[in-house]
């Protein structure tokens, strides 16, 4: 098959993304659009200058400066329509990519910070956004709680507080992130209690740049449903086995992983492997707006760079609804799974 016909397929194919940051879904062009429009500084207004500040350079990948790219997109929101409209965009976009169900994950902390906005004012913006959105362009969004290590215990349990507080489930699901070599996740374990409690889902960012002693920590102790990334699980097989065993998913990002630098290369990433070991997965984009890139380009990556058929597709597609932290499991798996069988 070529080039132009794989694309033209996987972008047609339905497709479920668990794994996908609003803070990093925000591309130049929309930044560009919204400043404008909304207000909002940027360091520059050239397209191309504005892409090589806030994408990675394929050629130059490492994790530090992946974070990096984090620092304009975190000061740069001046309004409540700047926030509603790149939350509306970055769901519109899922959309067009044919993404049926997403998950999608945020803090209310990254866009209240330039402007010292109140965090349940954001969140009611947000979720006006995301609803508006979801229901345009016909799209499922399960909205996931993201604090961050390295930001202190205190900030995140005035926000998980704040949404265990509110009237409605918004969020289904918890999730942390953050710089998992530098900063331990342990002083956060009791707000995933305190979340598990009241019903959320519970994903943690882990074995990405650690080592599988962290994914086996997010599953002992932290009792994760789902690992982000956890691509180095691979390194233990007694890890292996107990992901398979407590059927944890692993929510792997090809793309992203070679731009944090963790894999230097596609043939050196672990999918085959992950893929082989019956531990069940999912392909996600993490940031399409810092990598440039859209889930049809992972999947396309997955057929030519891992021999993907169209049957491994449809059966990943299934395994993800299966653990998705959407609260109507039966009702989600009515409406999509026809979609893959």
């Amino acid at each position: 098959m070529n080039k132009n016909k794989l694309i033209d397929n996987m972008k047609s194919f339905p497709k479920v993304d668990l794994h996908r940051h609003l803070e990093g879904s925000v591309w130049p062009e929309t930044f560009i659009a919204v400043s404008k429009k909304y207000g909002g500084k940027l360091p520059t207004y050239d397209l191309e200058n504005l892409r090589l500040l806030l994408q990675v350079d394929p050629d130059c990948c490492d994790f530090k400066d992946f974070l990096s790219k984090f620092n304009i997109y975190r000061d740069f929101y001046e309004s409540s329509e700047a926030i509603q409209e790149v939350a509306y965009t970055a769901v519109k976009e899922a959309a067009l990519d044919n993404v049926k169900y997403l998950e999608l994950r945020f803090s209310p902390t990254h866009f209240a910070a330039n402007k010292k906005f109140n965090e349940a004012d954001v969140l009611s913006w947000l979720k006006e956004a995301i609803e508006r959105s979801s229901k345009d362009y016909n799209i499922i969004v399960t909205p996931i709680l993201t604090i961050s290590r390295d930001f202190g215990l205190d900030l995140a349990e005035k926000t998980v507080n704040l949404v265990l507080q509110m009237q409605d489930s918004f969020f289904c699901g918890l999730d942390i992130a953050g710089n998992e070599l530098k900063n331990s996740a342990k002083p956060f374990s009791n707000l995933f209690k305190k979340a598990k409690g009241a019903g959320m889902g519970l994903t943690v960012h882990a074995g990405e740049v650690g080592g599988p002693e962290n994914v086996r920590e997010a599953v002992v102790d932290f009792h994760a449903d789902r690992i982000g990334h956890g691509i180095r699980s691979i390194e233990d097989e007694s890890l292996m086995d107990m992901l398979r065993d407590r059927d944890v998913m692993l929510e792997v990002c090809i793309t992203s992983n070679l731009h944090t630098g963790v894999v230097k290369s596609l043939n050196e990433h672990p999918l085959k492997e992950i893929k082989s070991s019956d531990v069940p997965f999912c392909l996600n984009t993490d940031d399409p707006g810092v990598s440039a890139l859209c889930l049809t380009d992972e999947y396309c990556k997955a057929v030519t760079g891992f021999g993907f058929t169209e049957e491994d597709l449809k059966r990943m597609n299934l395994s993800a609804l299966d653990h998705a932290f959407y609260p109507d499991k039966e009702y989600l798996k009515k409406t999509l799974s026809p979609l893959w069988e």
